[in-house]
Parts: structure tokens; sequence; C-alpha cells
């Protein structure tokens, strides 16, 4: 009888470990799949962040044009009769038209952050970052906006005072050969505007820099956490 049972007893042992055992197999295949999805979906995110850097220089190079443009214009106002048609036609153009709409890809962290796979990041600081940089980039969308807006005050002005020479484009792609055809004096109002827009490309370039820098930081953490063991 004694033997019977420990027998029985040992068989239901092994069935609780057995299914112990299976039910952990499991979980350990469930737990290491969702941490293979994580670290693909950062993997796709730091090429993401590839492509926003590319556009952030290219941004940054837009904006600064602008800004040097806007610059040259206000200290030679008074005397630009000293300079050709073309120079001038070229910074009013610079000036006014080269601005900047951020596209970027937000599919990757915003399925992270749905999936709750986001929640398996070991890094509390990546999570953070993660999210403070697709914040700044709505941020940035809506200075690029603004600048848009400040862009359409200036739309009566340069229709009549611009005119194309050519269709040519800079080294960055952007449009640059026009010519001035108005008085040699811009109006005091334009200047002034043209300024007023320029605090919000200082702006903006200040910001880009910032998260240009902040992204170097990101890449680091993302790599280390998909790394880690």
């Amino acid at each position: 009888m004694k033997n019977t049972i420990a027998k029985y007893l040992i068989e239901f042992i092994v069935i609780i470990t057995g299914i112990s055992l299976s039910f952990y197999v499991e979980k350990l295949n469930e737990t290491n799949y969702k941490e293979n999805l994580k670290n693909q979906s950062l993997g796709r995110i730091l090429k993401n962040i590839e492509v926003d850097t590319k556009d952030f220089k290219f941004n940054l190079d837009a904006n600064k044009k602008s800004i040097y443009s806007t610059e040259w214009l206000a200290e030679r106002n008074d005397k630009l009769q000293l300079y050709s048609r073309d120079s001038v036609g070229y910074h009013l153009n610079r000036a006014i038209f080269f601005n900047t709409i951020l596209v970027d890809n937000q599919e990757e962290y915003r399925g992270l952050q749905n999936s709750g796979l986001i929640e398996l990041i070991d890094n509390e600081n990546l999570v953070t970052n993660l999210q403070e940089k697709y914040v700044r980039h709505e941020f940035f969308k809506k200075i690029e906006d603004f600048i848009l807006k400040k862009m359409s005050l200036f739309e009566d002005f340069s229709s009549k005072n611009l005119r194309y020479n050519s269709y040519r484009t800079d080294e960055i792609g952007l449009s640059n050969d026009r010519i001035f055809i108005g008085r040699k004096n811009i109006p005091y109002n334009i200047i002034e505007s043209l300024k007023d827009k320029r605090t919000y490309h200082n702006f903006y370039t200040f910001k880009i820099k910032e998260r240009l820098e902040d992204d170097k930081i990101l890449v680091d953490q993302i790599k280390k956490e998909i790394n880690r063991k």
C-alpha cells in the first residue's frame, strides 16, 4: 500500500513539475519574443534618427541662410544702390523663402508605446528621452508653422519686387536666382518684419542644434539597451 502511494506521489510530482516547466518555458519564450520585438522597434528608431539627423542638418543650413540674408539686407538697406539688383534679389529671396517643414516618422515609437513593449526598456532615462524627442519634434513643427505664417506677410511685396532670372537652385536644392525689380531701398516695415521672422529662425536653429546633441546621447542609450544581456 505504501509503495502504491509513493508511486502515485512520484507520478504526481513528475506531472506537476512537467506542467510547471512547460509554463516556465512558455513564459520564457514569450518574454524573449517580446524582448526581440522591442529591440527590433528600437533598431528601426535608430534608422529613423539617422534620417532625422540628415533632415535637421538640412533645416539648419536653410535657416542659417535665411538669417544671414536678413542680416545682410538690414545692414545695407540704406545703401542698397551700391549693390547689384541680382545681389539684392538673391538675399531678399533667401530671407523670405528659405524655410523648412519637418517630416518625421514616429510610427515605430508609437507602436512601441501602444503595444506596451516600451515597459520592457530597462533604462528609464531612455524611455524619458524617447518621449522628449518626439514631443520636441511637434514643437519644431509649430515653430515652422509660425515661420511659414510670417512668410505669408511678404507675398504681395515679393510678387511685386522679385522676378525669377532662372529656376537655378543652390547646393541644398532651394531656388536662389531672383532679381530685385523694386526701389533700391526696401521699405522699413518689410525690413522690420524680416528681422522679426529672423528671431524665430534663430530660436529654431538653436533648438535644432540641441536636438542633434540630444540624439547622439539617445543613439548610445538605444544601442546599449539593444545589446544588454
